[in-house]
C-alpha cells in the first residue's frame, strides 16, 4: 500500500495471466473513508492498513467484475456497499446502496455512469481534487490507456460513446483499477485516446 497524495492510497498486485497491476484505492475524503475495488492485500499491505487507522464506512464497486477482496475488510468492519444499479443482479453479492449517475459518494465522489464494459459501469469523479478513479471502461498497462478486449464487452459502441463524457471533467490524475495510474498529464492523455475511438 501506497500514498498517492494527501487521503489517496493505493495497493495492487501484478496480475501474471494479463500482466498488469490489478490496484484497490483507499480515499479520505474529509468526511468518508471509502475503498474502491479493494484486491487482495499482503501481509504488508496489511500492516500499512493497520496503521493508517483510517476505517472505511463505504465501498464501492465499479463493476460486476471487481468485488475482489472485499470480504476481507467486510469481515474487520461492516459497512455499505454501493454498486451501480445496473449491475447488481450480476455481481452476487449483498449491495446496501444501488447508485446512480451524478449521485455524489463519501461527501465528495461524484459517480459517472459509463455503461458498454457493463452495464453498471461506473467512474469516480473527485471534482475538488482534479481526481479521476476508473474501473474497466479504460485500463493502462504499463500506463498505456486501452479498452479491455472487444469480446469481453457488453457494448463495444456503447461504451466508446459513454468514455466521451470524460471530456467534460476537469482532472490532473487518473487512478486505474486495471493498469498503472496516470499521476501528470492526464487529461492531455485521456482526450487524445478518446479521439482515438472516434
Amino acid at each position: 500500500m501506497i500514498r498517492l497524495a494527501e487521503g489517496v492510497y493505493s495497493w495492487g498486485y501484478f496480475n501474471t495471466e494479463k500482466k498488469y497491476n490489478f490496484n484497490g484505492f483507499l480515499l479520505a475524503t474529509g468526511t468518508s473513508v471509502v475503498v474502491v475495488d479493494p484486491p487482495t492485500l499482503s501481509r504488508d499491505d496489511e500492516a500499512y492498513y493497520d496503521q493508517l487507522g483510517l476505517v472505511p464506512d463505504l465501498f464501492v464497486i465499479t463493476n460486476r467484475n471487481h468485488v475482489r477482496a472485499l470480504d476481507w475488510f467486510l469481515k474487520r468492519k461492516a459497512a455499505p456497499v454501493a454498486m451501480h444499479e445496473a449491475d447488481v443482479a450480476a455481481a452476487d453479492i449483498p449491495v446496501d446502496r444501488k447508485v446512480q449517475d451524478g449521485e455524489v459518494l463519501g461527501g465528495a465522489l461524484e459517480v459517472l455512469h459509463l455503461p458498454g464494459k457493463s452495464q453498471g459501469e461506473i467512474g469516480l469523479y473527485w471534482r475538488a481534487r482534479k481526481l479521476l478513479l476508473l474501473g474497466d471502461a479504460i485500463i493502462a498497462p504499463n500506463g498505456a490507456l486501452r479498452l479491455i478486449p472487444e469480446a469481453k464487452l457488453d457494448d463495444p459502441q456503447r461504451l466508446r460513446k459513454s468514455l466521451q463524457r470524460l471530456r467534460d471533467c476537469d482532472f490532473d490524475a487518473v487512478l486505474m483499477a486495471d493498469g498503472d495510474p496516470l499521476l501528470s498529464d492526464a487529461k492531455a492523455q485521456v482526450h487524445g485516446f478518446l479521439s482515438s475511438l472516434s
